[in-house]
């Protein structure tokens, strides 16, 4: 069998162990293709020691599925995308009524569904605990 023919230009190939360049880039490379940790919230008790209990799993419901949608979605493009799909910034949503938020995100909790007196009080204030604007 005949060898097959060598070209010149293989042997101006660089090792890619031995150049700098190519594994700077290749580190740049791996970096870019790793997800983004997702943002997590410290607990709302140490937070706000003041919150009903019906407030803080509300607030605790909505940060879960807002880090849900987000951590969906494209990074570098999360608030635009999230802002084209609901029509506004998170921040934004957090100032609606929390039913409204709820019926926004598709938020189903069976002590949400069950409105008791405590649990309707709830539902009318924001997320920060006030009535909405």
């Amino acid at each position: 069998m005949a060898k097959p023919p060598t070209r010149p230009a293989d042997s101006l190939l660089v090792n890619p162990g031995k150049s700098s360049r190519l594994q700077e880039m290749r580190q740049r490379a791996a970096t870019v293709n790793q997800p983004a940790p997702a943002p997590t919230q410290p607990s709302f008790q140490a937070k706000d020691g003041d919150l009903s209990p019906e407030l803080a799993l509300a607030r605790d419901l909505i940060d879960l599925r807002l880090n849900e949608i987000l951590s969906a979605l494209p990074v570098g493009k999360q608030r635009r995308l999230f802002k084209i799909r609901f029509g506004m910034e998170p921040e934004q949503i957090k100032a609606l009524p929390i039913k409204q938020i709820f019926s926004m995100l598709e938020i189903n909790h069976p002590q949400f569904n069950n409105l008791s007196a405590n649990m309707k009080q709830v539902a009318d204030l924001n997320y920060n605990g006030r009535q909405p604007n």
